[in-house]
């Protein structure tokens, strides 16, 4: 949460990424390039990423899910060749 308290009342697993991103967007401001396209100033994607999956765990559950198709392949390919 925002407001940095877990459910239990202490702070949340995620507060500290939050309280990254927030930091980062404060520096955040869009700028004109001499080329004259616009763009960010400090780039905060790799901030808010990590907030992001901390908050979501998609990458994380992607790759035990790649973990586990690979165990059953191998799994399959030991059962046959016995």
């Amino acid at each position: 949460m925002s407001s940095g308290r877990g459910l239990s009342g202490g702070v949340s697993r995620c507060y500290g990424f939050f309280a990254d991103f927030k930091e980062c967007l404060k520096t955040e401001a869009l700028v004109t390039h001499e080329d004259g396209t616009k763009g960010w100033k400090n780039n905060c994607w790799q901030v808010r990423e990590d907030y992001f999956e901390c908050l979501h765990a998609k990458k994380e559950w992607a790759m035990v899910r790649r973990v586990n198709e690979e165990e059953a392949r191998q799994a399959s390919i030991a059962a046959a060749g016995r």
